[in-house]
C-alpha cells in the first residue's frame, strides 16, 4: 500500500523500504550525491546527499535514512546548502579541481572543444572523464567557486600494468561504488580500501596486481566510478561519442544487453545500460574486446574470387560477379555434394536464410563446428559454404569448391575460391536467439567497411541467381515475420568461455585479451591447476 511524505512542500507518494533519496529521485527533485546510486547497495560516504528533516536535530544522509509517512522533508535550504558547500570544498581539496575554481573557467570551455590529453590528470581539461564526470555536474549545482582549504595531492603513481584498465587513484574521492559494485553486487573481492587516513585509498589484497587478485575485469568499476580515477584503457580520449545504441552483444549466448558509443563512425567503447552497470556480471570479453575486434584496419571489405596471374591469389570483383560465379558453380554439383557451416554468432536472419538456402541446394545436414565438417568429408562432399574459419579445411580431401563467407583473411581464405566480406553484429540490424529460447534484438551502431553485407543478404542474392523461390525481401523487418512464423531455430548455443567470434581467435585481434589470457594461463600453472580454463 503506497503511502506518503511531504518533500519540499511537495505531497510525494512512496513505497514501503524505500530511502528518502530514492523517492525524491522518482519525484523528478534532486538531491546531490557521489556515492549512492540506485543499483548499489546504501553507503552513505559522501554527505552530499544530507536533507532537513522535521523535528530532526541533525542532518542525515537521504540515502540511507527510510521514508516515513507523513515525514516533512526539506533539500535544498539555505543552511544545508552552505554544508553541502562545505563538505564537497572538503572531496575537493584532495582532487584535481584546478579548472573547477579558475576564474578562466567559462572561456576556457569555449575555446577547449575536447580534453587534452596527457599522462597525468592535473585539471579537468586532461582528463578523459571530462564529459561525464559528476564532479563537475555538483560544482555547477553548488555554485562552487573557491576552496577553502589547503589542496593536498595524493601523488599516486598510475597504475597501468594490468590489461584493459587505468587507474589514476589521485582522482578518487573514496565512495568505494566500485567495492560495492565488486563485492555486494558481483561477489568478488578484487578491490577493497587499504591503508588509513589520509592514505586509505582503493587497491588489491597485499598490493598485487589485478591479474592475481581474481578480478575477471568486467569494467563494472568503472561504469560507477563518478570521476575519472578509472578509465577503459582502449576508450579513452575519444570524448563525447556522436551516438550511443543499445544492441546486444553476440559473442555468446547469455543475450547482455548494451551500449556502444560510435565516434566517427567507430565503435569506441561498450558498456552496459546505466541501469545495469552493476546489477550483472558482463565478461571481459563484451565488455572490452569489441572495439579492437570489429575495428580492425584488415577487415575484409571487397569480394574476391582466387584467379592466377603471376600466382594464384584473391582478387577483388564486383559483388554482381562474386555472385553470378558462385551462384554458376554452385549449380555445377550435385544437392549430395553440397555442404553448408553456419556460424552460431550469426543472427536469427542470417540464420534462417542460410537455412533456408541449405534446404534448396543440399541434402545434408547443416553442420555448426570442425566434427561436422569431417562428417560432410566421409559423405562425399565436394562444395562447402562456410560462414566461419577453421584450419580443417586445409587438410580435407576431394575438395573442389570453398565459399568462405568472413570478416578478416585467415588460413581458411587461402583455401578458398571465393571470399565474401561480411559484417559483425554491430554494423547490422536484426535479432538473436540466446539461452532459454529468449529472442535479443541486434541493432546497427555502424556502416561495415568497404562493401561488407549482412550475411542473410548475400545468401539472399545468390538464391536469387541460382534461380530459387521465396528470397526476395524489400526489408530486414519483412523477413523478421517470416521468421515469427516459423519453427524456431534450432542454433547451438555459444558458451560463455569461447575465445572466438566467426572462428576468428579474439586473442588474434585483441592483444589486452591476449595478456590477459596468457598472463591467467601462467597463474593456473604456477598454482597447480594445470589447464583448468580461465574464467571469462
Amino acid at each position: 500500500m503506497s503511502k506518503w511524505m511531504n518533500i519540499n512542500g511537495r505531497r510525494v507518494v512512496f513505497e514501503e523500504g524505500e530511502t528518502v533519496l530514492e523517492v525524491a529521485t522518482k519525484a523528478g527533485i534532486y538531491i546531490p550525491t557521489l556515492c549512492a546510486r540506485p543499483d548499489l547497495p546504501s553507503f552513505g560516504a559522501c554527505r552530499l546527499c544530507i536533507i532537513d528533516v522535521e523535528g530532526a536535530r541533525t542532518y542525515p544522509n537521504s540515502c540511507t535514512l527510510p521514508a516515513r509517512e507523513g515525514m516533512v522533508v526539506r533539500t535544498a535550504t539555505p543552511d544545508l546548502q552552505a554544508v553541502r558547500r562545505n563538505v564537497f570544498q572538503l572531496i575537493l581539496a584532495e582532487h584535481p579541481s584546478y579548472c573547477i575554481i579558475c576564474k578562466e573557467h567559462d572561456e576556457c570551455e569555449k575555446v577547449r572543444h575536447g580534453e587534452y590529453k596527457a599522462g597525468r590528470v592535473i585539471g579537468c581539461f586532461t582528463c578523459s572523464n571530462k564529459e561525464i564526470c559528476e564532479i563537475r555536474e555538483i560544482s555547477e549545482y553548488l555554485r562552487i567557486k573557491e576552496i577553502r582549504y589547503p589542496m593536498l595531492y595524493k601523488n599516486l603513481p598510475l597504475e597501468r600494468d594490468d590489461p584493459f584498465l587505468v587507474r589514476d587513484y589521485n582522482l578518487c574521492i573514496l565512495c568505494a561504488r566500485c567495492i560495492r559494485a565488486c563485492q555486494d553486487v558481483l561477489g568478488y573481492s578484487a578491490i577493497d580500501l587499504t591503508k588509513r587516513g589520509h592514505d586509505t585509498k582503493v587497491g588489491t589484497i597485499s598490493e598485487v596486481s589485478h591479474l592475481e587478485s581474481g578480478c575477471v575485469f568486467c569494467g563494472h568499476c568503472i561504469d560507477v566510478c563518478p570521476t575519472g580515477a578509472l578509465i577503459a584503457r582502449g576508450s579513452t580520449w575519444f570524448g563525447k561519442p556522436d551516438k550511443s545504441v543499445t544492441t546486444t552483444c553476440n559473442l555468446c549466448s547469455h543475450g547482455c544487453q548494451m551500449v556502444i558509443d560510435v565516434k566517427w563512425d567507430k565503435v569506441v567503447n561498450v558498456h552496459p545500460p546505466y541501469e545495469l552497470s552493476a546489477r550483472r556480471e558482463y565478461c571481459v570479453k563484451g565488455r572490452f574486446c569489441i572495439p579492437a575486434l570489429v575495428n580492425g584496419r584488415d577487415r575484409l571489405k571487397y569480394p574476391t574470387i582466387k584467379r592466377k596471374l603471376i600466382k594464384e591469389e584473391q582478387h577483388p570483383v564486383s559483388w554482381d560477379e562474386a555472385i553470378s560465379y558462385t551462384a554458376e558453380k554452385l549449380k555445377s554439383f550435385k544437392p549430395e555434394e553440397i555442404g553448408i557451416i553456419i556460424a552460431p554468432s550469426l543472427t536469427d536472419e542470417s540464420v534462417f536464410i542460410l537455412s533456408k538456402f541449405a534446404q534448396k541446394v543440399s541434402t545434408n545436414s547443416i553442420v555448426y563446428d570442425e566434427e561436422g565438417i569431417m562428417s560432410l568429408q566421409s559423405q562425399g562432399v565436394k562444395a562447402y559454404v562456410t560462414t566461419f574459419n577453421s584450419k580443417i579445411f586445409s587438410k580435407l580431401e576431394g575438395l573442389e569448391f570453398l565459399v568462405l563467407q568472413d570478416i578478416y583473411e585467415s588460413i581458411t581464405s587461402e583455401s578458398a575460391e571465393v571470399v565474401l566480406p561480411t559484417t559483425v553484429f554491430t554494423e547490422e540490424d536484426g535479432t538473436k536467439s540466446g539461452e532459454e529460447y529468449m529472442r535479443y534484438s541486434i541493432n546497427k551502431a555502424v556502416e561495415p567497411p568497404g562493401e561488407a553485407l549482412p550475411s542473410w543478404a548475400i545468401f539472399c542474392r545468390i538464391a536469387q541467381s541460382m534461380e530459387l523461390e521465396g528470397f526476395s525481401y524489400n526489408s530486414i523487418e519483412e523477413l523478421k515475420d517470416e521468421i515469427m512464423n516459423s519453427e524456431p531455430l534450432d542454433i547451438p548455443k555459444i558458451s560463455k568461455q569461447n575465445l572466438e567470434y566467426m572462428g576468428i581467435p579474439l586473442t588474434e585481434k585483441v592483444e589486452e585479451f591476449r595478456l590477459y589470457i596468457t598472463t591467467k594461463r601462467a597463474i593456473n600453472q604456477s598454482e597447480g591447476k594445470g589447464e583448468v580454463d580461465v574464467q571469462i
